[in-house]
């Protein structure tokens, strides 16, 4: 990785999303990585959040980790 490669994703640490959890959807579950909802209609919304865990805690986020997941 370059020197701004480094900056870039340095500059990203403060907008990492740590947490999805949005009071208007119903059914809310929190995993080790990954938010959901389950909707009254059957449907389910899962969310790949940035959250980095190990040994079942959460250690840090990492910047980009979930939109790669996705």
């Amino acid at each position: 990785m370059t020197d701004t490669d480094h900056t870039n994703i340095e500059k990203e640490i403060a907008a990492c999303l740590t947490d999805a959890h949005f009071d208007g959807l119903p059914n809310f579950y929190q995993g080790k990585v990954r938010d959901a909802y389950d909707l009254p209609d059957g449907r389910r919304i899962m969310i790949a959040t940035d959250r980095q865990s190990a040994f079942d805690k959460v250690l840090a986020a990492v910047p980009y980790k979930g939109q790669v997941l996705n």
